[in-house]
């Protein structure tokens, strides 16, 4: 039986589990993601985020996709391990914390979290278009942590999801874009704030929310279009704020916040991890 919480940030959903004492080696801890991430026969999950220890910082993030690869960084994720290690004393309200996509401080006044992204360098971005549903769509891609294809298409929510999924799952591919694929996001321009709805890699399908995703939307609505620097960000799950300030002529930092929910804790049992297969 193994211990864990649930949380999550704008229904981008996460199971969160301490791993302080190495207890689980990286096979397990991928194993374990993709069976506990199965939703309906296990706990369910967009990802397993685990909670190690750090020698120079308050603790080390890690973040296990639904399909049991690791990511170096996930903003909703990180937010939620934030409210989770100030809940359980592993810091306080201000921290900072290591991350495959190095450091990231934190602030927590639940049920809100913030996060401090970083520096985000787009002197390398991609832009170009692509024809898709009878229109030339524009996209831009970055780095934000982990890399983010942007597509501003007014009345994207009017496509069938099918039909999105398909053009999000063909972007994403390796080589499509970025070498090791790309977190695709479709995202329009509303008077106040934007709207997007984000496909991840390792999740493999839309979901609630993505942080990283929200950023990188505002970012490329800022780049694109010369929109405000802060801006909040409607995803189907709920609203991320993000804020982004220039430091240098192609250098950005961004902070992200948001609620991150603490919803369940308890232990996970062996039944959850077993497998069983019906007719084909």
């Amino acid at each position: 039986m193994i211990s864990f919480a649930k949380a999550h940030g704008n229904g981008n959903d996460f199971i969160i589990i301490e791993n302080i004492e190495g207890t689980y080696s990286n096979d397990g801890l991928s194993d374990l993601a993709k069976k506990v991430c199965r939703r309906k026969t296990s706990l369910g999950a967009d990802g397993v985020l685990v909670l190690e220890g750090s020698k120079t910082l308050d603790f080390y993030m890690r973040l296990f996709n639904a399909d049991g690869s690791e990511g170096d960084m996930c903003g909703n994720g990180a937010r939620c391990i934030a409210r989770y290690a100030f809940e359980k004393g592993h810091a306080k309200s201000n921290m900072t914390f290591e991350t495959k996509a190095g450091p990231i401080r934190a602030s927590v006044n639940p049920p809100w979290a913030t996060i401090d992204m970083g520096e985000i360098d787009v002197s390398n971005l991609k832009k170009g278009k692509i024809n898709a549903f009878d229109k030339e769509i524009h996209y831009m891609a970055f780095y934000v942590g982990v890399p983010h294809c942007v597509l501003f298409f007014p009345g994207f929510r009017n496509i069938p999801r099918d039909s999105l999924l398909s053009l999000a799952r063909h972007i994403r591919r390796k080589g499509a874009i970025f070498d090791e694929g790309a977190n695709v996001n479709f995202a329009e321009r509303n008077k106040d704030c934007i709207v997007a709805m984000t496909y991840e890699r390792g999740v493999e399908d839309f979901t609630l929310s993505c942080g990283t995703g929200s950023i990188a939307c505002c970012l490329a609505s800022h780049l694109l279009f010369g929109s405000p620097l802060s801006m909040n960000v409607k995803n189907p799950g709920g609203v991320n704020k993000v804020a982004l300030r220039l430091t240098s002529e192609k250098v950005f930092e961004a902070s992200l916040s948001g609620k991150a929910l603490i919803v369940a804790e308890g232990l996970i049992m062996e039944e959850a991890l077993s497998e069983e297969e019906g007719f084909k």
